[in-house]
């Protein structure tokens, strides 16, 4: 089962976030793809917004300013294995605004749902 990260903090949800959590979660099935769809917090990067995430072997890959539009064409470029798409930025610790960084504090912000603290 392949995990997709979609935000829900207040940045998110005014976004549109419910709406492509839910995208997420009907478009899946339809593509024979079984996912988990995990609230998360914001990566604090709020130009990247609605940023989407998805477990990969490679990292957690980024696909940026994603409304409930582009779910379609995300399932098209394979979003479960983290294809190639234009909205893809690749493997978001690694960008250079976050990999810079070292959290302490809010080191699992934007990884985790905020409400679970069991959640990875």
């Amino acid at each position: 089962m392949t995990r997709i990260y979609v935000p829900c903090d207040s940045s998110a949800l005014a976004l549109g976030a419910d709406r492509v959590a839910l995208a997420v979660a009907a478009e899946a099935p339809k593509r024979g793809c079984e996912v988990e769809v995990v609230r998360n917090g914001s990566r604090s990067m709020l130009w990247l917004e609605l940023l989407v995430g998805v477990e990969t072997a490679e990292g957690r890959i980024g696909y940026s300013n994603v409304d409930e539009d582009d779910v379609a064409a995300l399932f098209d470029a394979d979003l479960t294995n983290g294809g190639a798409h234009e909205k893809r930025l690749g493997v978001v610790d690694a960008l250079p605004w976050l990999a810079k960084q070292q959290r302490l504090t809010f080191a699992r912000i934007g990884i985790t749902d905020p409400l679970s603290p069991m959640t990875t």
